[in-house]
Formats: C-alpha cells, structure tokens, sequence
C-alpha cells in the first residue's frame, strides 16, 4: 500500500503554505499524483434583481482572484518536483464545499485539509474537516494552522484502543509507520478497558505492525485531572512527535455531526499533523 493519489484542500490563501508543504513532501515521498483541490463557495440567492446579482458576481470574483494566486503558489511548490501534479478548480453551484471535498476524495488514497480556523470570516462554509472525516471514507492528514510541517511521519504516536477507528487509522497509516524512525502505541486509561487491553496493552497490534516492518513500542497513559485529549497532546510534546494517528470517532444526530470529546478536543487544539480515520 502506498499514497499514490493525493488530495490538498486549498480554501484560504494565509494558509495554504504548510498545506502544499505536506501535500508536496508526501506526494515526492511516495511518487504521488498530487491534486490541489479549490471549491469556490455556493452561490447564494439574493433574489432576481441587478443588485443582487451585481452583488453576487463581485463576490465570487474575489474567490476566483483568490484562486488563481493560490494555483500560482501551488505551481511554482511542484516545479520541479518528482510528482504530478493536478490542479482543480470547482465550482459547486447549489451544493456544500464539503459535498465536492468528500466526492472528489473518495478517489484518492490520502486527503490533505487545514484545521479549522475560527477567526477565518469563511471558516463555517469552507472549513469543514468534520465532514471530509466522517464522510469521505478515506484517511484524512489535518495540519494544524500554526507552523511548517515539511517533514511528516518520522516520530509517531498512535492513540490506541482496539476499536474499529483507531484500527482503520492505524492501517491507513501503514505507508508512513514504514517509514517512520519510531512508533509509539499509547493506551490512554487501559483500567477502564482491562477485558480489551489485557496484561500488555497494545502488545497485539504492535507485534501485527512490526511485521510490516514497524518499529513500534507501547506505552500506556491515565487522565486523571486533566482530559483524554490533554494527556494525548502532552505526549506528543513530550516524545517530540510530528504525526499523531487515531480514530476519529462521533456520530450523526438530527443532521448535526457530533464527535467523541478526545476527537474534538484534538482538532481544535492540535499541535502536530494528524492522520484520521472514522
């Protein structure tokens, strides 16, 4: 298995630097198709009059100038490079950003999205990491908005918990466990699961990794007076990791998506790349 169809999200120009950055580094790592993916906002209806038309057309004339700069930036990354990469612009009239994100992803081996930025006057339309998670069957890489991150998957860590998420990031992970220096599984309160972690938590899947060729040790963690998320993200600053790997779990309720309080925390508060997978 390896990424040779990837996926960037691109939706906001002060961000889209350390998006290309993971997207090139990774398509170069594993000879990728790399596609950098813009999706203009819906259209919105302000009625049939001049105003509201002249109105709507200024609009989404910003987003195209928008656009275009960011396909300048994503070509002048890939010159050169050993990848191939594909620029797509897509309009969606009526539909959501995250309907043509997630149907565009369902072909790829790995999506590449931004977190989301709550000071970004666009982030409730153009953001939308909870659905491409949920929804778009793929494994998903979330880079978090602050810092660079031109080197991905060298010091992992691996939230795990037996379950069907966290087990479908770890194999969608495989290509770059492969690769990485060190693998650390982490347990996070194997009390509350003693029938599930047994006498060596996470022994199983470290032994199943390391026939792939893994390096991987394990390592177990309990929350006390801070949240599962807390003690998930002082790991990683502890253990000087650049990729954490876990299961995004929630569920739909009323048309809403809900997610699990460590999947959430972890979004809104993450420090390094993460790879998803629901």
């Amino acid at each position: 298995m390896s990424y040779k169809t990837i996926l960037v999200h691109l939706n906001d120009e002060r961000r889209v630097a350390g998006l290309i950055d993971a997207a090139t580094s990774l398509g170069q790592r594993y000879d990728a198709h790399v596609i950098a993916l813009y999706v203009m906002p819906p259209i919105p209806t302000y009625g049939p009059t001049a105003f509201g038309a002249g109105y709507v057309q200024a609009g989404l004339k910003t987003f195209r100038d928008e656009a275009d700069r960011v396909r300048k930036a994503f070509e002048e990354s890939t010159r050169g490079r050993p990848i191939v990469p594909e620029w797509q612009l897509v309009e969606p009239g009526e539909r959501s950003v995250a309907d043509c994100i997630v149907e565009q992803g369902r072909c790829s081996d790995l999506i590449i999205i931004g977190q989301r930025d709550r000071n970004f006057d666009f982030s409730s339309v153009l953001d939308v990491p909870e659905r491409i998670v949920m929804e778009s069957g793929r494994p998903v890489l979330v880079i978090p908005n602050s810092g660079r991150f031109p080197k991905i998957g060298e010091r992992v860590t691996i939230a795990w918990n037996t379950r069907r998420e966290a087990t479908r990031a770890v194999f969608d992970a495989l290509p770059l466990l492969k690769q990485a220096e060190r693998v650390r599984i982490v347990w996070i309160n194997p009390q509350e699961e003693s029938a599930l972690a047994g006498d060596l938590p996470g022994a199983e899947i470290a032994a199943t990794l390391a026939r792939h060729g893994v390096k991987c040790e394990t390592a177990t963690a309990v929350s006390r007076d801070i949240s599962v998320g807390d003690v998930i993200l002082s790991g990683l600053t502890d253990d000087s990791a650049d990729l954490l790997v876990m299961g995004a779990w929630g569920h739909s309720r009323m048309r809403e998506l809900i997610f699990g309080g460590a999947t959430r925390h972890i979004l809104e508060h993450m420090t390094v790349p993460v790879l998803m997978s629901h």
